[in-house]
């Protein structure tokens, strides 16, 4: 998996913010070590160092875990320990302002999954609201290793930093993670102000519906409409496919509260003729039916991990006809039937 890019090593060439090395700078300084270490291990150039250089490899970026893994009080979970160092707001400017400034958790977390991959590439967030509750799936692009446990803890724990703008009461959110814990529950549940459950399926954040409507205390709506037209503006996110990315948002919302999902209902949302939208799509290299797929796999792949659903339910609920159709369009995707799947997962 890695290559080298100059000299330095990369896992895939996906460049993250070097603004995430204030973390591992002030983790060290929390545990009295050296940071010249930090720097030497990851390979941080001086333009890094001085923030004249803008991006960290990913390589870099997994080095930086590691290290402050390595220098961590033995005992205690390495995302709780830097819980209090991984930034509030995540570094990304108008990314972290619209997140906290947004009328309600909702409102942010949409923010967040939205626009997350302009400060954390590595990482694709999917956000499904099944009426009662909203899920936040993160599914990371990128084999970060004897790390990845402890990243997918942190990334929760960025997306739990809403307990900081808004009173989240009982019951809590709740934390699914595929490994076992590594220290005492408590201590996550704790620091994070969630309820924590192991060696799961897949790697959820569950809001209750109670949670959603909950208004922010840093709200300012001049402030939010200002950044987050900017953020719509300049995000690569929306300049690149952005009707498919309409398109995708439309069907997964419609797709959760049991919508039909035809190219009548999409095109009627938008505006647009059936025609009109085609055409755009075409343009952008997809179709309607493939993004259609794209979303109701994505959805059953979410019911057959995290549910105990039928799969004849699940088929129904992912608007196919029967249970062979789903079977076959959902093994010309994945390569296993939906049988097969649920049972490695």
């Amino acid at each position: 998996m890695s290559n080298n890019q100059g000299n330095t090593p990369i896992l895939d060439g996906a460049a993250l913010p070097i603004a995430l090395l204030d973390m591992g700078e002030n983790f060290y300084a929390s545990r009295q070590a050296n940071t010249a270490d930090l720097y030497r291990r990851a390979q941080f150039s001086q333009e890094q160092i001085e923030r004249q250089n803008q991006h960290m490899s990913d390589w870099q970026f997994r080095e930086l875990i590691r290290c402050c893994r390595d220098i961590a009080m033995p005992g205690k979970p390495l995302s709780v320990q830097m819980a209090d160092f991984i930034p509030i707001t995540v570094p990304g400017g108008m990314f972290g302002l619209a997140s906290f400034t947004a009328k309600s958790v909702q409102q942010s977390l949409e923010v967040m999954v939205s626009f997350s991959p302009t400060v954390m590439p590595t990482y694709r967030f999917e956000l499904i609201n099944d009426g009662c509750k909203c899920h936040v799936i993160p599914h990371c692009k990128t084999d970060f290793g004897d790390v990845q446990h402890q990243l997918n803890e942190a990334v929760c724990g960025y997306i739990l930093n809403l307990r900081h703008f808004a009173k989240l009461p009982d019951p809590k959110p709740t934390v699914q993670l595929t490994h076992e814990p590594m220290g005492d529950v408590s201590d996550y549940e704790k620091t994070f102000g969630a309820n924590f459950l192991f060696s799961q399926k897949m790697v959820c954040i569950t809001f209750e519906k109670h949670h959603l409507s909950r208004p922010l205390y840093t709200h300012n709506r001049a402030t939010f409409e200002q950044v987050y037209a900017s953020l719509k503006s300049t995000s690569e996110i929306t300049k690149k496919s952005s009707n498919s990315k309409k398109v995708t948002d439309a069907l997964r919302s419609r797709i959760s509260r049991l919508q039909p999902i035809s190219s009548t209902q999409i095109a009627d949302h938008m505006n647009v003729s059936e025609r009109t939208l085609a055409r755009r799509l075409q343009q952008e290299g997809t179709s309607f039916a493939e993004l259609k797929q794209q979303v109701c796999i994505d959805y059953a792949k979410y019911l057959l991990s995290g549910s105990e659903l039928p799969v004849c339910k699940i088929a129904h609920a992912c608007g196919y006809s029967s249970d062979s159709n789903f079977a076959r369009a959902f093994k010309s995707v994945t390569g296993l039937t939906p049988k097969e799947f649920r049972a490695l997962n």
